[in-house]
């Protein structure tokens, strides 16, 4: 029992807590009656799905089969961790603005009786408001639901869930899991790390030494598995679904390109399209820089939003030089530099859209031999360069078929299970530029963009002193010979080390970007993966 003078002492105290609770239950009254207000449903979109029943005034005259549906999953998603928040929802509710109900579908109308579903809006990751605009919750609308199983399929592909009918993990719930647990992991078949291959170098004599001061023999790194094109169901069991690197031997062997793409066919054919090609002086694509160095005008766009998640705002990405010229200008340069009659400079035509710049050449490629309908095809690039370039340590946001027709490439790769060793987060960008007449390159500008997929450091030179978790990491080997492919699954960090053809003086490749199977938000270092739920009919 409470001493009467604690309380009177404590009266407006506790005064102000009762007043504070009062206040939430009235402000989250919907969560509790379980009739939803639309700026109810805005604030938790951001951690939950919302699945609601159309009522008017959130009462129901007669039980119909639809409704008694709907109480089995609202009772359901009570009783069970589901990842679902069902309720009710009045059908002239309006939004905050005044706005009425629309459904996703605009040729849909929204009825009593019809389920909603709200899909959980994911974050932007750029983006400090934490509440989203309704116009990003436009519903999925479900009409003249009677079967609960039906609900149920149609809650889970709406809300990326996976529980049966009695709120357990439904089959595709237990192999998703069993996917995300048995992921392939760099450090269960070696035990080199970072720290013990790349190598700082000493203050003292400019020797390279490990951070003890000491040299000793490098270990050598582990290689990606390389083998004959596998059947669907191996790649998909072994690889796809274990997130796993792997390179596939003498592929492309019957690919016209293969044959066909000599530097001279290239400048016959498509000598006089438009493409657009990039510019820098020592082979290094995207480099790590000290922002001061770019800085001498004090220029900086950046939005206050994005300056306040920069983990190191002293850096910056620095872009190479980009021009727009004929493909028969670009192939000067690139012959140039390799019959050295061109110095201090290296051309790229990197990552240039096959569709947009030169449509023609995919009559040449094969990509059916790739799984063909297993993967949602996103983009198709040709990768032509001087061979003496090196694209420094990032991710891609998709599954990548790497296809090596001329050259080598040497891929370092870490797993993208602990990004917070790789330190990612935003990096301002930074724009070079190449003066023709003077043959010389400047630091044009700051961009008001940043990047958030490369490492802050430089894997070669890093620094250890201050980019300490990097050590940690264990790194893997993939080389690509001619008529090789890689697959390279989403977000595994890779370096990309080009050298050229002997005869040719070049490095050619084609990849194909594909949507991920596996996924995650980003830049967000303790973000994991997850199954794309563009793929869950794989599961």
């Amino acid at each position: 029992m409470i001493p009467l003078y604690c309380y009177k002492k404590h009266k407006l105290i506790n005064s102000l807590l009762v007043f504070i609770c009062v206040s939430i239950l009235i402000w989250d009254v919907g969560a509790l009656s379980g009739c939803f207000k639309l700026d109810f449903v805005l604030r938790r979109a951001r951690s939950s799905c919302v699945v609601a029943y159309v009522t008017e005034g959130c009462r129901v005259a007669e039980q119909s089969d639809g409704y008694a549906t709907f109480l089995n999953l609202r009772e359901l998603s009570l009783n069970n961790n589901l990842g679902i928040l069902a309720g009710f929802i009045d059908l002239n509710e309006k939004w905050p603005d005044g706005t009425t109900l629309t459904p996703e579908n605009a040729s849909e109308t929204i009825g009593i009786g019809d389920v909603l579903l709200f899909e959980e809006v994911k974050r932007v990751y750029e983006e400090i408001d934490p509440i989203p605009s309704h116009e990003s919750l436009l519903p999925l609308v479900k009409k003249n639901v009677t079967r609960f199983e039906e609900l149920i399929d149609f809650v889970n592909r709406g809300c990326n869930t996976y529980f049966s009918v009695s709120g357990s993990l439904s089959l595709q719930g237990l192999h998703r899991e069993e996917i995300l647990r048995t992921k392939f992991y760099v450090k269960n078949i070696s035990n080199v790390q970072s720290k013990d291959v790349f190598l700082r170098s000493c203050e003292e004599d400019q020797q390279f030494c490990y951070s003890d001061g000491e040299r000793r023999e490098v270990p050598k790194l582990p290689e990606c598995d390389k083998i004959n094109l596998p059947t669907k169901e191996v790649f998909i069991h072994e690889y796809l679904k274990k997130s796993r690197p792997v390179i596939f031997r003498n592929a492309l062997k019957d690919w016209p390109a293969f044959t066909k793409w000599s530097n001279e066919y290239l400048r016959e054919k498509y000598g006089g399209k438009r493409v657009k090609f990039q510019l820098t002086p020592h082979g290094e694509f995207e480099r790590i820089e000290q922002r001061k160095d770019w800085d001498s005008r004090g220029q900086s766009q950046l939005l206050q939003s994005q300056a306040d998640q920069m983990p190191f705002p002293d850096l910056v990405l620095a872009r190479p030089a980009v021009n727009f010229g004929n493909f028969s200008l670009f192939m000067d340069f690139l012959e140039g530099v390799s019959n050295k009659s061109i110095l201090d400079l290296s051309v790229y035509l990197e990552y240039a859209s096959i569709p947009e710049y030169l449509p023609e050449l995919q009559e040449d490629l094969r990509d059916d031999f790739l799984f063909d309908g297993l993967f949602v095809k996103d983009q198709i690039n040709i990768w032509l360069s001087d061979g003496r370039t090196v694209g420094k340590m990032h991710f891609d946001a998709s599954e990548n078929f790497l296809c090596q027709i001329s050259g080598k490439k040497q891929v370092t790769l870490i797993d993208p299970h602990n990004n917070h060793q790789l330190y990612e987060g935003h990096i301002p960008e930074a724009l070079m530029s190449y003066n023709f007449s003077s043959n010389s390159f400047q630091r044009q500008e700051l961009l008001d963009s940043t990047v958030y997929v490369w490492t802050p450091f430089d894997i070669l030179k890093p620094d250890y002193k201050r980019f300490p978790l990097f050590g940690e990491t264990y790194p893997m080997n993939c080389t690509l010979e001619e008529g090789d492919v890689l697959y390279l699954p989403a977000f595994w960090w890779h370096e990309v080390q080009s050298y050229p053809n002997v005869t040719e003086g070049r490095n050619l490749a084609v990849n194909f970007w594909y949507e991920p199977f596996l996924r995650r938000d980003f830049p967000c270092p303790e973000c994991k993966l997850d199954v794309n739920p563009v793929y869950r009919d794989l599961l």
